[in-house]
């Protein structure tokens, strides 16, 4: 049952980091019977809310019915009211995805934005019905157990959403809105069964229910006992991971004969790869490519997989590029990926030179100030110390056999249009000092670990 105290006890139990007295909430409010109990209840509590209406002007004259009426209800219950109007077929079209997708992303978008500048947390009115709903549809895609578990009932993202009446049947909001009189707008919409959702909820439910009258109620207790056994297996799965994981040169890598300790086991693969944006369905893919040739890598939106001798080197990819100004005067350059220490030395033939790769001795009197610092690029070429002829970069890292992750980590320190140091690897020759040098700048690579 739903009521005042029953809605408090589940939220100290669900909530205990969310004081009521002391937040203020930003609710999603639809206009619908859902939401509108979810006002009432905030309302009566007295607690400091504004409302959020997305009108996604997909229902004509009803949208703008939906949005005065909730208009008058932030007047009725003294709480702002931030309305927005979507274009949301609009968007759909423009960027190729369904009308529920399009509007699940401008509202939430929309609702980042509002949060911004006040430290909300956002309410929405998700109950245990949708929570079924959407444990089943999980099942049908064919989703892993975190899928199972269904909606959260708290997010401690970017979002800051908790969802108070996950707990209550869509018959319990629906009996509480009539126990206190409480009016409320109807969208057309849900009556239809063009949407998955809505086949679920008006066909699929009903039809199971003749068989098993509590199916709701089964299907979110199993979700919630299905919750409790993933929490068990992602700690298992990230001390595994957290236990293989190596920094070599920089590198975040994985070594082979430690991942094939679970090859083929695709809870402990997904685990892993969820965290840099592969779907599911690369699954397979990223098996092959610890057994592919030297070199071989499968990509995410966001990241590689490389296989580079008998690790898998992890990679983001980024196509920016680093260019940071040196002067004369700098002593100490933080890059993206170490630090640069300058000393100016008088008396150049004084100094012990350490052959260390890392500590570049230049010739000061040859130097255009101020220096360039920047990501090397497939064109640059250099004169490698110790030779009397140029030679391309790429050629150069080449020879070294650097994997692509270093790779595309190397930087070059520049004087004007030259190259005069591979950073942490060969200074150029034309820049290197000699007898009669004086003035001498060295410089010390320090790169992260």
């Amino acid at each position: 049952m739903l009521n005042l105290e029953t809605f408090k006890q589940y939220w100290d139990k669900q909530f205990p980091d969310v004081r009521l007295r002391h937040t203020p909430f930003l609710i999603a409010v639809s206009g619908g019977v859902d939401s509108v109990v979810l006002t009432h209840l905030m309302h009566v509590l007295k607690v400091n809310c504004t409302i959020a209406h997305a009108n996604f002007q997909l229902r004509g004259e009803e949208s703008k019915r939906d949005e005065d009426f909730v208009t008058e209800l932030g007047a009725k219950y003294n709480m702002a009211v931030n309305v927005k109007r979507f274009d949301t077929l609009l968007y759909a079209q423009e960027h190729k995805i369904g009308i529920q997708e399009a509007a699940r992303i401008l509202r939430y978008n929309w609702f980042k934005v509002l949060m911004q500048n006040t430290p909300f947390v956002l309410l929405t009115a998700h109950h245990a019905d949708d929570q079924a709903e959407t444990i089943l549809m999980q099942l049908f895609r064919g989703t892993g157990l975190n899928g199972l578990t269904g909606i959260p009932a708290r997010r401690n993202d970017s979002l800051n959403l908790a969802r108070p009446l996950l707990i209550f049947s869509k018959v319990q909001i629906a009996n509480y809105a009539v126990d206190n009189h409480l009016s409320f707008v109807q969208d057309s919409s849900n009556d239809k069964d063009n949407y998955t959702r809505n086949y679920i909820r008006n066909k699929l439910l009903p039809q199971l229910a003749t068989i098993y009258p509590l199916v709701s109620e089964n299907i979110v207790a199993t979700g919630s006992r299905v919750q409790e056994a993933a929490e068990i297996v992602n700690k298992a799965v990230e001390h595994f991971w957290k236990k293989g994981f190596k920094t070599i040169k920089g590198i975040p890598s994985i070594p082979i004969d430690y991942w094939n300790k679970v090859k083929n086991n695709d809870t402990y693969t997904w685990g892993l790869i969820k965290s840099y944006n592969f779907t599911p369905q690369q699954i397979p893919e990223v098996y092959k490519i610890l057994e592919a040739t030297h070199g071989a890598y499968i990509a995410s939106s966001s990241f590689k997989f490389i296989k580079w001798n008998d690790h898998i080197q992890i990679v983001a990819n980024s196509n920016s590029k680093e260019f940071i100004t040196i002067n004369k005067t700098d002593t100490k350059v933080v890059t993206a990926h170490g630090t640069l220490h300058f000393e100016m030395i008088n008396d150049a033939n004084t100094q012990v030179i350490n052959k260390d790769p890392n500590y570049a001795y230049i010739n000061a009197s040859l130097l255009s100030w101020p220096l360039l610092l920047r990501t090397w690029e497939p064109s640059d070429y250099f004169y490698p110390f110790g030779l009397n002829k140029k030679k391309k970069l790429n050629q150069f890292l080449g020879v070294l056999k650097l994997s692509p992750a270093h790779k595309s980590k190397q930087a070059v320190l520049c004087s004007g249009n030259k190259v005069l140091w591979v950073v942490g690897k060969r200074i150029d020759d034309r820049f290197k000092i000699k007898p009669s040098t004086g003035l001498m700048v060295k410089i010390y690579w320090e790169q992260k670990p």
